[in-house]
């Protein structure tokens, strides 16, 4: 086709033809270069390969290992952002004799359970990151690891409710041998760390948290203060509910007589979620003491006229019992 043109360019152009044919030539060829250049640009913004796609990834930060139980726990850190590059964590031990790889961990975990180990040995281990091309990152740290056997858990947790907390005491699991105490408010679940920032080598903890309203639940477990901690199996559970909120009673009542009332005063219990007091009355030749009423503050009147002695009991309330009496006996 292009022949045929050049031919009738010939042949309306004498001694042009050739030069015509050559131009027409060189524009074809540069039409198809540019069409070429726009297709491999349209490509390369679709994702050409880049240097950063090959560069090792950033490695893990801040291991550490604790014996819990029956397993050794690995720890480490790594950037929030940059968890989307990786597919994951190679993680590897040593015992001595060079590194193997023990696992692979996605990339949304931070941690790994060695449940394969023996105890009174020496291990290693270390974290690499493995990115999306399989480049691996450079070593993490090397956290060292003995794991000795772990104390018996303690017996005879028992707990006292006082105006500031909740006070837990235990037997002792032997000598060298300290505690780490967890709370929860839903019953045999204690993700969350110990109360304690550090492991209390005594046999009793002063919680300064009361809920009396609902149930909240304790354990102890056992550990050695080493850098393994070596924390052992916990006591059993402990239920601090609502029924075990019983206040102690209010104390220095006094009474004021009138024509037509007599009221009564004393000094509130010290417990700060006391809801409140009730007042009863006998009169004497009664057998039984009758309910008068209740009172949000420490104070009481009763409009009764009586011509006879009379005894008045107070009580604290709490959420779900009252106190011990006080009982005011007046002439």
């Amino acid at each position: 086709m292009i022949s045929d043109k050049l031919s009738k360019a010939e042949l309306n152009f004498p001694g042009y033809g050739k030069a015509a044919g050559n131009a027409l030539l060189l524009v074809t060829r540069y039409s198809l270069l540019f069409v070429l250049v726009l297709a491999l640009l349209s490509c390369g913004r679709k994702g050409l390969p880049t240097l950063k796609a090959f560069e090792k990834p950033e490695r893990p930060t801040g291991p550490a290992a604790v014996h819990k139980e029956d397993r050794i726990i690995l720890t480490w850190s790594y950037p929030g952002n940059l968890r989307s590059s990786i597919k994951g964590f190679q993680v590897l031990r040593s015992e001595g004799q060079g590194f193997e790889r023990e696992a692979f961990v996605k990339s949304a975990q931070s941690s790994f359970s060695d449940e394969s180990f023996k105890f009174n040995v020496t291990y290693e281990y270390k974290v690499v990151a493995q990115n999306m091309r399989d480049i691996l990152s450079a070593d993490s740290d090397i956290v060292n690891m003995t794991p000795s056997p772990l104390p018996p858990p303690p017996e005879d947790v028992r707990f006292e409710i006082k105006p500031g907390g909740v006070e837990l005491e235990w037997k002792s699991s032997g000598t060298d041998v300290c505690y780490n105490v967890y709370r929860s408010i839903e019953k045999s679940k204690f993700d969350n760390g110990p109360l304690n920032t550090e492991p209390d080598c005594a046999t009793s903890y002063m919680d300064n948290f009361l809920s009396p309203e609902r149930s909240v639940y304790y354990i102890v477990r056992p550990l050695h203060n080493t850098p393994s901690k070596d924390e052992g199996y916990p006591s059993k559970e402990v239920d601090v509910n609502p029924a075990n909120f019983v206040p102690l009673p209010p104390s220095d009542a006094r009474v004021v007589k009138t024509e037509d009332k007599t009221y009564l005063v004393w000094k509130e219990s010290p417990e700060s979620w006391v809801r409140g007091y009730r007042v009863y009355r006998k009169i004497e030749g009664e057998e039984d003491f009758t309910f008068l009423g209740e009172a949000v503050t420490p104070a009481f009147a009763d409009t009764a006229k009586i011509g006879k002695k009379a005894r008045y009991m107070i009580k604290a309330l709490g959420p779900s019992a009252e106190s011990e009496p006080l009982v005011v006996d007046v002439p």
